[in-house]
């Protein structure tokens, strides 16, 4: 059974990348996968077709967190916000750009779902 919901996933760890991809095309979702920011801009038909971003922080180039400013100027669209990395200032850039979810990897596929389900479907 597949959902009617996108999720797009901004990383550039292939292994994260494929990993997310693999976990939600088994429960159901649609999935794209871009290894930066300016590629998923770059695609014209991808922020209009996705229900929900996933995107890591640190990323080559633009950074996640630039990407999630310019995404939620131009789209109401749920944004979890993925991290490997211990910043000190992470949380004041959070606070910054106002209410998200941040999963620190490894994630925990359980709570990565709930939030999916919760972002989507409340």
């Amino acid at each position: 059974m597949t959902l009617s919901s996108r999720i797009v996933i901004i990383d550039d760890e292939r292994s994260v990348r494929s990993g997310l991809s693999n976990l939600l095309q088994s429960e159901g979702y649609e999935t794209d996968a871009f290894e930066s920011a300016e590629a998923f801009l770059a695609n014209e038909t991808a922020l209009a077709d996705a229900s929900l971003l996933i995107v890591d922080i640190r990323l080559k180039g633009m950074s996640g967190l630039e990407l999630y400013r310019r995404v939620t100027q131009r789209a109401a669209l749920p944004i979890i916000l993925i991290s490997g990395h211990e910043e000190e200032s992470l949380p004041g850039y959070v606070q910054d750009i106002g209410p998200v979810i941040l999963l620190r990897k490894p994630i925990n596929i359980d709570t990565l779902l709930d939030h999916i389900r919760r972002q989507l479907y409340a």
